[in-house]
């Protein structure tokens, strides 16, 4: 690659593949048990199914929404997989850290092995929360998948994969978890996007479709769903510090060799002081889209991008 091409590259990273919610960083679940009552337990109670749960986005937002009260089921395939991807996708033991994460903060946590291309499934897995739980009020679409590749060099399949996990999914987790959330006349689903599903940028066009797509189904599904007092909204990170991001893959795409180059690059797109940001700091967006604070947020999506988003108008 030249270097001009590098450097065009390195300006379309507003967001390598930010729904990372099927990785991690390890410090993400860390917490103190008398951290629990923290922001007043507002979510005290409630119950929140999480997919890509075991690592990264995943995994702090399980944290977040429990230090701020609520139990939680805790999703992922945590199982060997057709997807082809360039990273490893997240474990059994991941999955099973996340729950400890969450019950040293003193709340329940329920995990669960799970496709989210498979509707039957999830329908089945919100249905076991109620019965366990005797309710569900928040829902985080978050599993997701990335490959790089020029569209007219992609399988069908390579397309359909990103497509089927990281739309299709999410599709599945809403469809799975409404009824239950109109017949209590409340409740938020929170999706994970990306800013990617905001701008375009070569060899990630099955992302971004999908990414962008899964914008549409908030603002869809939030005049659906508004009239029974559920709300709807979502997340569009830029680039966040998990495997998703922090691999060999990446790291050609944006034309460097490793994570210092992908970072320095995030800062000169970013229009803050930093470069990739942490899994908490989506986390504790997404806590925020759950809250009472938000009640009256529902059909958007909030850009976390380090003022990276100040570069496209929408």
């Amino acid at each position: 690659m030249t270097e001009q091409g590098k450097l065009g590259r390195r300006t379309l990273l507003a967001g390598a593949g930010a729904a990372a919610g099927v990785v991690a960083t390890a410090g993400a679940a860390a917490a103190a048990p008398e951290a629990a009552e923290g922001r007043g337990g507002e979510l005290r109670g409630q119950v929140a199914l999480i997919t890509g749960a075991a690592r990264g986005i995943g995994r702090a937002t399980a944290v977040a929404l429990a230090r701020a009260g609520a139990h939680i089921v805790a999703l992922d395939i945590a199982a060997p997989t057709a997807i082809k991807v360039d990273y490893p996708l997240g474990s059994e033991a991941e999955l099973a850290e996340t729950a400890r994460a969450v019950r040293a903060l003193g709340r329940r946590c329920t995990t669960v092995k799970a496709d989210v291309r498979d509707a039957a499934r999830l329908q089945e897995v919100a249905a076991q929360a109620v019965r366990e739980y005797g309710r569900l009020d928040i829902a985080v679409a978050n599993a997701g998948v990335n490959t790089y590749s020029p569209l007219a060099d992609m399988s069908p399949r390579q397309f359909a994969d990103v497509i089927d996990v990281n739309l299709v999914g999410v599709a599945n987790t809403m469809r799975a978890v409404i009824p239950h959330l109109v017949a209590r006349k409340s409740g938020a689903i929170i999706v994970v996007s990306s800013s990617e599903g905001r701008h375009g940028a070569p060899q990630l066009a099955h992302y971004q479709a999908a990414k962008w797509g899964a914008i549409g189904l908030v603002k869809a599904v939030a005049t659906e769903v508004g009239p029974s007092g559920v709300r709807v909204s979502g997340v569009a990170p830029t680039g966040v510090r998990t495997p998703f991001v922090l691999n060999e893959a990446t790291y050609e795409w944006a034309g460097g060799t490793g994570p210092e180059d992908l970072d320095r690059a995030l800062r000169s797109y970013n229009t803050q002081p930093v470069g990739l940001i942490e899994p908490s700091d989506v986390a504790d967006a997404i806590t925020f889209l759950a809250s009472p604070r938000a009640r009256y947020i529902s059909g958007t999506v909030l850009d976390v991008t380090a003022g990276a988003s100040t570069r496209w108008s929408s």
